[in-house]
């Protein structure tokens, strides 16, 4: 036989209408849910969903809207936020727009029309705006990796890794190690975390006199498009850079994208890591593995960016807007691999050489 609310309420000793808050993800005394949950668990429950929306009129389905459902890399954060909801008795469905604006209307303009009860998104750049959509709909969205610079019209809640200190990390570690001529690969247009990420690697040198402007790296930005492309770009980009009569000592990847093109490029240029050329990079990813000289980089925590995007949204949905809008920073892990030479040990292996007194 089919175990219901009454058989909770009566296992438990408690109300009915105490269990039907529960289930419906409403705040109750914390001895009631361990008592509900422990209930559940003995007598098998399945709760009956179609009931439950017909009753409340909600869907129970949490979006995640990506541009490029290719792209590997925010995998986790997908995964996460699936296992986060699922567990809760929600539908979990993933929406991509194909980095092209007119279509990424037209899929919320569906969300909105499904009536979801959440979503949460990676905004194509940090001119992306279509979330207000969404708001204006009654839905709440949480934002991940753009702060947009609509969201004083449009407040929104955001969560982002630690760009600026992360970066601060990779660029004073190259620096330390001798290296004053840098690439800065992946200038992307429009992207707040890239941008975030550029600066602190310039005030780092800054701060120690040093302004990377005036380096012969800085060429035209990348503009975001399919993620092939974008890696193309990348190293088309680094093959002239490395070409040039005065190549960088070292090179510093701005994203997982910059990495696969430089990659790429220095692979074609035949160039020895790191003794021909020293590279970082903000991001880890999986085929760092694969390299004969680990990477020095920055990871992010993708499963907590995903947790804490869950953790805002569930409060939304259940009527919690107290800290709207909040922008959380996840921290990131430095990883110091062997990919950078140390610049100095040359200087003093000659100055001892040098200095070593005539047999």
């Amino acid at each position: 036989m089919k175990v219901t609310i009454k058989d909770i309420a009566r296992e438990t000793g408690l109300s009915t209408a105490t269990v039907s808050k529960y289930l419906n993800h409403i705040k109750i005394q914390e001895n009631n849910r361990k008592l509900i949950e422990d209930a559940i668990q003995r007598l098998g429950y399945q709760p009956n969903r179609s009931a439950q929306m017909l009753r409340s009129k909600k869907t129970r389905t949490i979006g995640v809207l990506i541009s490029d459902l290719g792209n590997y890399f925010w995998g986790p954060v997908i995964g996460t936020v699936s296992h986060y909801f699922t567990s809760r008795q929600y539908t979990v469905i993933t929406c991509s727009y194909n980095f092209d604006k007119e279509r990424e209307k037209a899929v919320i303009q569906d969300i909105i029309s499904q009536n979801f009860e959440g979503l949460v998104m990676l905004p194509f750049d940090n001119q992306d705006y279509y979330y207000h959509l969404l708001q204006d709909a009654g839905i709440p969205v949480v934002l991940l990796d753009q702060l947009p610079v609509t969201r004083q019209k449009y407040p929104v809640d955001c969560v982002l890794s630690d760009n600026y200190n992360g970066c601060a990390l990779l660029a004073e570690h190259l620096f330390q190690n001798g290296h004053t001529d840098i690439c800065i690969l992946n200038h992307s247009v429009h992207s707040y975390t890239v941008a975030t990420r550029v600066q602190a690697v310039l005030d780092i040198y800054r701060q120690h006199g040093l302004n990377l402007l005036q380096k012969p790296y800085d060429c035209e930005p990348i503009i975001f498009s399919e993620t092939q492309d974008v890696i193309f770009q990348n190293r088309q980009k680094l093959l002239k850079i490395l070409e040039s009569p005065a190549p960088p000592t070292a090179v510093f990847f701005t994203n997982y994208l910059a990495a696969m093109g430089g990659l790429s490029a220095i692979n074609s240029a035949k160039l020895n890591i790191p003794g021909d050329i020293s590279l970082v990079c903000f991001d880890y990813d999986p085929l760092f593995r694969a390299m004969h000289t680990s990477m020095t980089c920055v990871a992010q925590d993708l499963t907590a960016l995903g947790n804490k995007a869950c953790e805002i949204l569930l409060r939304r949905i259940s009527g919690d807007y107290s800290d709207f809008p909040c922008t959380e920073i996840i921290n990131v892990q430095f990883h110091s691999g062997k990919s950078v030479r140390n610049l100095h040990a040359g200087e003093k292996a000659l100055l001892n050489k040098t200095n070593k007194p005539a047999p």
